[in-house]
């Protein structure tokens, strides 16, 4: 009898298992090399959300690489999208699985993350400043990480979450159905519940930001069940931030200035925290939907259930939004050109 229930046990944690799906850790090479050198400063504690993200110590700028953590999840470090899609469909045939959750840890901007679409995009000269940042050195990322970011790059952000535009080396939506477009086997190794959570700054501000939350849901599943969640907020991902993607924005003048003093010397998120902003996008009465929920603490790398219990309507931004002609990333000292 015991050794009975032992099979049954058993084989129901591998079923269990196998209808769980995988998760996928994708890390942008720059933003991992960043995670390597804050783990020697602060290691990383057991379970830390971000330790999936470092680097390892004896990989270069060169991707992929990837890694079978101990929990059985992937990590995958990427320079592009078309890298990304490859392994991870690459993952679902070795596994025999689907994936089930696509964290995606990178610097981001309203409807775009800033990383190449493709090989071939990754050498046009718009892409110098990230191949630039991608090839530094752990501590130049670090410092560019914790470095000051002031009021006008703040609007800058704000004015082009309504205004959109072509910002440079940058992969939106129109990058996302190009690649699924060409890797069209991407599809069959995302399961129906797929979840999407960008771990980015801003990915979801705006109307730029639920064009692209609302136009990824559809582009990556014919299924109604896949959710994909994003920032309005700027994101906090460092040493202090072990439970998952924090959150900060530009309150006031005072505000700003004392974040700005302490964070270049204390070097931690979680100093500066605030609650934040989310969209998720979700299926509701026959079309993608998103719904706007504030007062979090984190955004979490799972596919946990969610709640709308605090839906709220999107802030309002600015009025008469002109387009800007560059716009800082934040977690970096890099500017991009706009068109």
């Amino acid at each position: 009898m015991r050794i009975t229930l032992i099979a049954v046990v058993l084989c129901l944690s591998l079923s269990l298992n196998q209808a769980w799906g995988l998760i996928i850790h994708a890390g942008e090479v720059g933003v991992a090399k960043f995670h390597r050198y804050d783990n020697q400063v602060h290691p990383y504690s057991a379970g830390h959300a971000w330790a999936p993200y470092i680097l390892p110590a004896s990989s270069t700028h060169v991707t992929p690489v990837r890694v079978e953590n101990a929990d059985q999840s992937i990590t995958i470090i990427f320079s592009t999208l078309e890298e990304l899609f490859e392994q991870i469909i690459q993952v679902s045939a070795d596994r025999n699985q689907k994936i089930d959750v696509l964290n995606i840890n990178a610097h981001g901007l309203p409807g775009a993350t800033w990383f190449p679409a493709t090989a071939a995009s990754m050498k046009s000269s718009d892409c110098a400043d990230w191949v630039e940042s991608a090839e530094s050195e752990d501590r130049v990322n670090y410092d560019d990480y914790y470095s000051p970011i002031t009021k006008a790059d703040i609007m800058g952000i704000r004015s082009y979450s309504v205004t959109g535009g072509n910002a440079a080396c940058t992969t939106g939506h129109r990058e996302w159905k190009s690649v699924i477009a060409k890797l069209p086997a991407i599809k069959d190794a995302f399961s129906d519940a797929l979840r999407i959570n960008f771990l980015s700054c801003s990915v979801g501000l705006g109307p730029v930001g639920q064009r692209f939350s609302d136009g990824l849901a559809a582009l990556i599943s014919s299924s109604p069940n896949p959710t994909v969640r994003t920032s309005l907020y700027l994101g906090l991902g460092d040493w202090s931030m072990p439970e998952g993607m924090g959150f900060w924005d530009y309150q006031n003048d005072a505000q700003l200035a004392q974040d700005n003093r302490r964070y270049v010397i204390d070097k931690s998120d979680r100093d500066i925290m605030q609650k934040g902003e989310m969209r998720t996008t979700v299926f509701r009465s026959g079309k993608w939907q998103s719904l706007v929920t504030k007062g979090h603490d984190f955004l979490t790398l799972d596919n946990a259930a969610l709640s709308f219990d605090a839906l709220s309507p999107p802030r309002p931004i600015m009025a008469n939004a002109v387009k800007p002609s560059t716009l800082r990333i934040p977690g970096t000292s890099r500017r991009i050109k706009v068109r």
